[in-house]
């Protein structure tokens, strides 16, 4: 089994490539809520009914499964009597339970990949914070700022203790101020999903203060952004990270 992350332009060419080659396919798709009662009670017409047996083996292997729970999206599955096997977990959720057998079909993943989605991204660093939409391939509006954190202290002694709740403070302060941000930016728009990256430590208390996020909680990703950084130019480079699927190969 083999593990990868693939941009959207290299999940298309998988699929290009998928199409363009002769074979018996059997292509099931899965959504969210539906993994993985519909891959365990899998039944098939009589000519496939091996490989249905080989699919619950492999979306039941623990590696799979759980990143299929956290992503929650859903999955494709792409299994060629003769060749690879793949199972994608798109960026975005897959709507139907549907399988094509015979036949190679793309149709549901490219749907889930191609609509228009409007993206709300949040990155937050102790200090920093960058805020963006995205409609599309483009980013539509955008906020980024700073807040005073103290350093650390480290002399000991009472002075610690004081630098110590002087820092917590104004870590309150940082939250309630992107908080106040995040309401500004997305309280006019209708947005489809939430994306949050930065500091990771940061996305439980963010959770805890902002109101807005705990209205829209349904619309926020499991799917913690791996970016370090939260300054316009990470920003941008979310979209990049927010369309790749995961490809597991076999």
């Amino acid at each position: 089994m083999e593990k990868e992350i693939l941009s959207k332009i290299r999940l298309y060419e998988l699929l290009s490539r998928l199409e363009s080659s002769p074979g018996d396919y059997i292509s099931l798709y899965i959504k969210p809520s539906s993994f993985p009662y519909c891959t365990n009670g899998l039944s098939l017409q009589p000519q496939y009914n091996t490989y249905a047996h080989e699919i619950k083996e492999l979306v039941n292997i623990k590696a799979v499964a759980r990143v299929v729970e956290r992503y929650n999206t859903g999955v494709a599955i792409y299994w060629q009597k003769n060749g690879s096997k793949y199972i994608v977990l798109p960026p975005f959720p897959i709507t139907e339970d549907k399988i094509s057998l015979g036949k190679f079909d793309a149709s549901p993943l490219l749907a889930a990949l191609e609509r228009a989605y409007v993206i709300g991204v949040v990155l937050v660093t102790w200090g920093t914070y960058s805020i963006g939409i995205f409609h599309r391939d483009n980013l539509v509006k955008s906020k980024t700022g700073t807040g005073y954190i103290h350093k650390e202290h480290r002399k000991g002694g009472r002075s610690e203790k004081r630098f110590a709740r002087r820092t917590e403070e104004q870590k309150k302060d940082f939250l309630r101020k992107v908080s106040n941000r995040i309401e500004e930016e997305f309280k006019n728009c209708t947005l489809d999903y939430i994306f949050l990256g930065g500091n990771r430590l940061i996305r439980a208390p963010l959770l805890r203060e902002c109101k807005y996020l705990q209205r829209e909680a349904q619309k926020i990703s499991q799917r913690v952004l791996n970016l370090r950084c939260a300054d316009k130019e990470a920003l941008h480079h979310s979209l990049r990270e927010i369309t790749n699927s995961l490809v597991f190969t076999f």
